[in-house]
């Protein structure tokens, strides 16, 4: 049977809107997938923010590191003269020249100081190590701070390492240090016993 020219051209017109529907079709989502793959590709390389931030559980508590003790000052030790103690001065912020500044106080203290150069980032005040020659050094020093923690390491002389930290202002006038120099250093209720050498050759 013949079709009538105005069925072909419908046909055909027909035919063509559902080839151009399918073109559009198709291509959005070709381009959908192809703009999902560059923004998942950016996320992925951190050039583009994680539009979803989950903090990922795993069911257990994160574990939190237990203070270390600080050690005690030797039984009966008065503190250290200024004259008899060396120090080096460590500065733990990103403020130039406070160790300098900071040693320059304590030797007009007649502290003698060592080093002075940049050290690890610290939150505190001010960070004391010594071995265990130095801890009542590191007590006398503690005591020109508003605040300090004295870590015991196992150096074999009396010098203490004075870092300086992120909450630190100033070192205490002399007449605001709050040390008997002819009672006892009192030792803090949380210490640590030490050993020195001393003892352990008795």
């Amino acid at each position: 049977m013949t079709q009538s020219p105005e069925a072909v051209r419908a046909r055909v017109a027909r035919r063509r809107h559902m080839q151009q529907r399918q073109t559009v079709i198709f291509g959005t989502l070709v381009t959908v997938l192809l703009v999902a793959g560059l923004l998942g590709g950016a996320v992925w390389s951190g050039v583009l923010p994680s539009p979803i931030d989950i903090e990922i559980n795993s069911g257990a508590p994160e574990a939190t590191p237990a203070p270390v003790a600080p050690p005690c000052p030797p039984e009966g030790a008065l503190p250290v003269p200024y004259s008899e103690i060396s120090a080096n001065v460590l500065n733990g912020t990103e403020t130039q020249g406070l160790a300098a500044g900071t040693a320059a106080t304590l030797r007009s203290y007649g502290i003698q100081t060592g080093r002075e150069q940049n050290g690890q980032r610290y939150e505190g005040v001010a960070r004391l190590t010594a071995g265990p020659l130095g801890v009542a050094s590191a007590y006398t020093l503690a005591a020109l701070f508003s605040s300090a923690e004295i870590v015991l390491d196992a150096r074999e002389d009396a010098t203490v390492d004075v870092l300086l930290g992120m909450a630190f202002e100033d070192v205490l006038p002399l007449e605001q240090v709050e040390l008997d120099p002819e009672a006892p250093i009192p030792p803090p209720a949380d210490c640590r016993p030490v050993e020195t050498p001393a003892e352990d050759e008795g």
